[in-house]
């Protein structure tokens, strides 16, 4: 019979002051399970859930229809506003389809993927996301390592701990609307 054998000691500081200190995170935007989200190309703030297991995030949408314009392979979908619960219609360009498989079943679904702007804290960036309808997860986007990878640590313990911030506009730039922020 053998007899178990206690872990090696990584290591062994008998004195705090002789040991290393913690790496440094403090570069990158801390963000809790769930977030709230600027998205500015439909103007919406939308809930998401932080999903380090996910690869590529993902939007609940809608009525998604796959079209071609000028040679070029597009994507239309709604997204309901959460605040009037109204469809909002875009088209977006396809940049791809993925398989996903969802645990316990063996068939895989094509999920076409848009790239989209998105405010998180104060990072601001252009990702790509999977559409889907979402309806059944009880949050309108799920953030992935695609945003997430070098730019924020997760706290599973924490909510809503980076209130984006929206991009400044100089004040002679106007949106599409002709305002001006």
């Amino acid at each position: 019979e053998k007899t178990p054998t206690a872990p090696p000691v990584v290591n062994n500081c008998p004195k705090v002051a002789a040991c290393p200190a913690p790496t440094q995170v403090s570069n990158k935007l801390a963000v809790g399970q769930l977030e709230q989200v600027w998205l500015p190309d439909l103007e919406l703030v939308l809930t998401a859930r932080i999903d380090t297991g996910a690869e590529t995030s993902s939007l609940d949408a809608r009525n998604i229809e796959l079209f071609e314009r000028d040679g070029k392979r597009w994507v239309r979908f709604e997204i309901i506003n959460p605040v009037t619960g109204a469809p909002e219609s875009l088209e977006r360009r396809l940049k791809r389809t993925v398989g996903i498989s969802q645990a316990g079943s063996s068939a895989t679904k094509r999920r076409p993927v848009v790239k989209m702007s998105i405010v998180i804290g104060r990072s601001n960036q252009t990702a790509e996301f999977t559409l889907s309808d979402r309806s059944h997860q009880g949050h309108q986007a799920l953030i992935g390592r695609n945003i997430l990878k070098d730019v924020m640590i997760v706290d599973v313990s924490k909510k809503n701990i980076a209130p984006y911030v929206l991009p400044k506009k100089s004040p002679d730039s106007a949106d599409s609307k002709g305002a001006t922020r």
